[in-house]
């Protein structure tokens, strides 16, 4: 099964770069620790300057992905 953020790369790439870490090595696992992810799947959404604007932990819908997604590039 393709991971849901797939599909959302597929609809957002113009206006949002996706990146795909690996916990179980050494730079992926500094990425988690660094964003405090505690858990897998973990997701991090950064502005250009590198600052968090939303992250979560855990299987996330879709539609909560989405939700997130939109509620950022429609914030000023």
């Amino acid at each position: 099964m393709k991971p849901v953020v797939n599909g959302l790369r597929e609809v957002y790439s113009e206006e949002i770069e996706f990146r795909w870490l690996d916990a179980n090595i050494p730079d992926g696992r500094a990425a988690f620790q660094y964003y405090n992810l505690l858990g897998h799947p973990g997701y991090v959404i950064l502005n250009p300057e590198g600052e968090v604007l939303w992250s979560g932990i855990g299987e996330k819908s879709e539609a909560e992905l989405t939700q997130q997604i939109l509620t950022i590039l429609e914030t000023p």
